[in-house]
């Protein structure tokens, strides 16, 4: 028991002698050789978002959507029905709306557009007094996905989505009375395109976008091509 009690004694005071040199070593130093102990203040913990890279750019576009019915449908010739500057003095064939980028890759695009195509024929409607008008209003909601070509500057995309479109036909046949029309429907699109970012505000687009399925009333493809800007908040 005695020895028990001399080795228990033996190594404490081993343990004190120790703690005393550290505390003059640590006073002969100086302190440029051993550093000082960092503030709680100081120390910094690495955090992440939990959103990763993602966040949330608007911005308002308008564009020029050029329509384009296919030489493929039964009413192929619809054409618009004027000059570039009356179409826009109509607000014809003319996309606004919005396009929010929420990652480097990804962003979404929403748009409304009005046109206006006439054609001087009709599959199976023989001689008409003038010529028939097909109008359509149409919303759309689009995802693109980015490729970006040169950083900051030019990027590529391609685009998929759907359009909610409501038509009109009018049209008079000869000798008879007009004739109205209407339609609503819902089909996908796909496109591709690209842009040249200006600056951190202004961005020029160019894009085109195919729709799936035939336009009704018209039994025809449809396609459309635009070209616009966009103003980034």
């Amino acid at each position: 028991m005695k020895k028990i009690i001399f080795l228990f004694c033996f190594l404490l005071s081993n343990q004190a002698l120790a703690a005393g040199l550290d505390e003059d070593n640590y006073q002969n130093y100086p302190s440029s050789e051993l550093g000082s102990l960092p503030s709680i203040h100081d120390i910094k913990i690495e955090q992440k978002s939990v959103f990763g890279d993602f966040f949330f750019k608007p911005a308002l576009s308008i564009e020029y959507n050029a329509p384009r019915i296919s030489r493929s449908g039964a009413n192929s010739s619809f054409r618009v029905s004027g000059a570039l500057f009356h179409q826009v003095g109509d607000l014809q064939n003319i996309a606004l709306g919005g396009n929010f980028r929420v990652h480097k890759h990804l962003g979404f695009n929403a748009n409304w557009v009005q046109s206006e195509l006439v054609n001087s024929e009709l599959q199976g409607m023989g001689t008409l007094s003038e010529r028939a008008q097909f109008s359509f209003d149409q919303y759309n909601l689009s995802a693109l996905f980015y490729v970006p070509v040169i950083e900051n500057f030019f990027e590529i995309f391609a685009e998929g989505g759907v359009a909610d479109m409501r038509g009109r036909l009018t049209y008079t046949p000869a000798g008879g009375s007009a004739v109205n029309e209407t339609s609503h429907q819902t089909v996908g699109l796909y496109g591709a395109g690209f842009q040249i970012i200006l600056n951190e505000k202004d961005t020029i687009r160019l894009s085109w976008q195919r729709y799936a399925g035939k336009i009704g009333l018209i039994n025809s493809d449809y396609s459309t091509m635009r070209v616009g800007y966009l103003m980034s908040f």
